[in-house]
């Protein structure tokens, strides 16, 4: 008679103690490293949105000019680094003499539009409200003060787009090996799955870059050209920063609006009025005619994701959560395509197959 222990089998089959708490400890460690890395990740992941870019149009003009890769990747990058020369030679000098006559402006023009609300009956009821007038001047004063010290704190900011730029250029200049890598610690039977994630999550993020790239230029110029003919000093920085913080939708024109506001309302209210309605109606444009038409190959993200994902992000890594989270949104959007498809998409992939 055979002695068999219906336990013995599940057990010899199952993970011993310690092994569960090896896999526990690894994976707390990995989590550890991944929160005190995030700003890391971050800037990985910023090098991958830029390599997305890059990669797009190379492959555009390899099969636009029937080039290959091994000449139409090093033509992009000298092409690229010739405007950006050519920019930063020509506009750099007035580019940092706008900064520096920004970070002046600005807190003049806060006590200024502070003053213009207290001459108001209503403007004198509200600051009355408001015991800490005094207090409140002069914290907005050195609030956009800290701002302006940021903007031109250029060189934290210059070598994080160095390091971005290189990052992506490496990335971009040979994909697969770094692909290849992943799918080594990948088990093989998961390997058709991270492929197929990997080519959704970039095929939206390529998309939802092009078309973010082509709404911030168009958003510059038209700020630009708006905040000179209504005669708003520093037109063309408050052009490029309205394109800078498009990249980041329903926050970023929020505050793209408050400089070029606060500059407009230290002239004229009515010039307040007008910058504020430009504003409007250079986002509803963006919004509602170029984005939804650039965005036609992919599917548009939603706004309450992706207002929630900026909140998570601006609290787990701050500014720079802020800024990613959007592409973060794409990617991820990609991925959860793939991993839970739509019925549409399961009976489409159905007739195919059949």
């Amino acid at each position: 008679m055979s002695d068999t222990n219906p336990h013995s089998s599940g057990s010899s089959k199952g993970h011993s103690p310690l092994t569960l708490l090896l896999l526990g400890a690894g994976l707390l460690a990995a989590l550890s490293l991944t929160w005190f890395g995030r700003v890391i990740l971050l800037i990985v992941f910023a090098a991958i949105v830029f390599a997305t870019l890059l990669t797009a149009v190379v492959d555009w003009l390899g099969a636009r000019f029937k080039l290959g890769r091994g000449v139409s990747f090093p033509l992009i990058l000298c092409v690229a680094g010739g405007l950006v020369g050519v920019t930063v030679w020509l506009s750099g000098p007035s580019i940092i003499a706008q900064c520096a006559d920004l970070q002046t402006a600005l807190p003049q023009a806060a006590h200024q539009f502070l003053g213009r609300i207290n001459g108001y009956g209503w403007g004198h009821w509200l600051v009355v409200q408001w015991a800490g007038y005094s207090h409140l001047t002069s914290n907005v004063g050195s609030a956009l003060t800290s701002i302006g010290d940021i903007v031109l704190s250029t060189a934290t900011v210059l070598s994080g787009i160095v390091l971005v730029g290189f990052l992506g250029i490496y990335l971009a200049a040979e994909p697969e090996v770094y692909i290849a890598y992943v799918q080594r610690v990948t088990p093989i039977r998961y390997r058709a799955t991270l492929n197929a994630c990997a080519a959704a999550a970039v095929q939206n993020l390529r998309w939802w870059v092009l078309s973010q790239m082509i709404s911030m230029t168009a958003v510059g110029v038209i700020v630009t050209v708006g905040m000179w003919m209504l005669g708003v000093p520093l037109a063309g920085m408050l052009g490029i920063i309205a394109a800078l913080l498009t990249f980041i939708p329903s926050i970023g024109p929020l505050l793209s609006v408050v400089p070029a506001a606060i500059l407009a309302v230290a002239i004229s209210p009515m010039k307040g009025l007008l910058t504020v309605l430009l504003f409007l109606a250079v986002h509803f444009l963006e919004g509602n005619i170029i984005t939804p038409l650039l965005q036609r190959r992919i599917v548009r993200l939603p706004p309450a994701i992706i207002m929630t994902t900026q909140l998570m992000m601006a609290v787990i890594a701050g500014p720079l959560g802020l800024a990613l989270a959007a592409p973060l949104t794409a990617a991820g959007l990609g991925v959860f395509d793939v991993l839970a498809p739509s019925e549409a998409d399961t009976k489409g992939q159905r007739h195919r197959e059949g």
